[in-house]
């Protein structure tokens, strides 16, 4: 994968090498109006980390729609088209275009709901499962070498801070 396909920044050592010194910055602050400019620059130099970060984790770690339906039919057991979309929270033109792609491949079967035909009942198949598992092992391996250059306790740092995050962008929304 190439930094023109993953839309990286072109030297990605010149965003964590900005000043990233910590300064508490107050709410009024936070909404950008009066920032100094080593306030802005860290807060720059946080969007763009966070954005390629998670850029990078997304396509690092494989097939993502495909793996998320497999992954929630082997664990619920057959469902609708309308559950998994409203489940995983794809456009309905998405799910039915991975749908496609997953059956042409022998790893799921669509079938007719017998008490309305309007539905469709998802469910996977044997080589869905074995995609599956070969998929899971990949994805863990691959896990490993994304975290591999932080010891346990900078995991758990990183977890913790996250969380944090996380909870805080909830308590806006």
């Amino acid at each position: 994968m190439n930094r023109e396909s993953q839309n990286c920044p072109a030297d990605v050592s010149r965003i964590s090498a900005q000043n990233t010194s910590r300064k508490d910055i107050s709410d009024e602050k936070a909404s950008g109006e009066s920032l100094s400019g080593e306030q802005q620059a860290r807060l720059d130099t946080l969007s763009d980390l966070m954005n390629y970060t998670c850029h990078f984790v997304h396509h690092y770690s494989g097939r993502r729609g495909q793996g998320k339906i497999l992954g929630l039919l082997s664990r619920q057991g057959p469902v609708t088209q309308h559950d998994l979309q409203n489940q995983l929270c794809i456009q309905s033109g998405s799910v039915s275009e991975i749908l496609t792609k997953l059956e042409n491949a022998g790893f799921i079967t669509r079938t007719k709901d017998e008490t309305d035909r309007r539905r469709c009942i998802i469910a996977i198949t044997d080589a869905g499962r074995k995609d599956l598992e070969e998929h899971d092992l990949m994805h863990r391996r691959k896990q490993g070498r994304l975290y591999r250059d932080l010891t346990d306790e900078e995991q758990e740092e990183l977890i913790r801070i996250l969380r944090k995050l996380h909870q805080s962008w909830e308590d806006l929304s």
